[in-house]
């Protein structure tokens, strides 16, 4: 017994067919074929793909990627800005202290005898310390010496990091000016207050800038999308 059957589609080019016959022995046999000619006998030619429709394997992907383009983007340490609520001039020349410090708690486990838990307790960030060169009016001081008049004079803080500058080029190839930095990342420090101000040391022989540095305890610090 023999069965038999015919398919068309796109149009009615490509035409496959198709057929199952069972032998005298209860065997099975199956076969399939398609027929590449038009219906007048003409043979098909695939249409041509737009370059739209080509798809793109994962090697080629990545085949004209230069190494500069895949690897991490790594600020500069230089191009930075502190703003300070309250404070007109809030220029510095050095910024640290930008850290968290997580504690944490040994828990032996019964049973456990090849190591110790170390489990997370309680988080808590560092003072936040502030250079620059010492200008007249002195608005740090006086902000510490709020406090140590028993006023909490809190202030939130916020440190942006720039990008390298880039420069436009005109259709010359010539270079025109120095496009805005972009901003890269944002440092939201909460609720500041001094805690301790360091003035410069003053030396008759010397020539070097008076720095004053002020140390800020804070509530935490977010980092802000740019």
């Amino acid at each position: 017994m023999t069965f038999r059957s015919n398919a068309s589609f796109n149009g009615g080019r490509p035409r496959v067919s198709a057929s199952l016959s069972v032998g005298p022995l209860g065997q099975i046999n199956f076969s399939a074929g398609a027929d590449l000619r038009h219906p007048a006998g003409q043979t098909f030619q695939p249409r041509p793909v737009a370059p739209s429709e080509r798809t793109m394997t994962h090697a080629s992907q990545f085949r004209n990627v230069t190494p500069q383009q895949t690897s991490v983007h790594v600020l500069s340490n230089h191009r930075y800005q502190v703003s300070i609520d309250g404070l007109e001039h809030a220029a510095f020349s050095e910024v640290s202290g930008l850290q968290v410090e997580t504690e944490t708690m040994d828990f032996i486990e019964g049973g456990v005898n090849d190591r110790v838990l170390r489990l997370p307790v309680r988080s808590r960030v560092g003072n936040l310390i502030l250079k620059r060169g010492m200008v007249a009016g002195n608005e740090l001081l006086e902000w510490h010496l709020n406090v140590v008049q028993g006023y909490l004079d809190v202030r939130n803080i916020t440190i942006t990091v720039y990008d390298h500058p880039t420069s436009v080029r005109d259709s010359s190839n010539h270079y025109l000016r120095t496009a805005d930095p972009q901003v890269r990342m944002r440092f939201e420090l909460l609720q500041a207050y001094p805690v301790k101000w360091s003035g410069p040391t003053f030396n008759g022989n010397g020539d070097a800038v008076a720095v004053e540095s002020l140390e800020l305890a804070h509530s935490g610090f977010l980092q802000l999308s740019r």
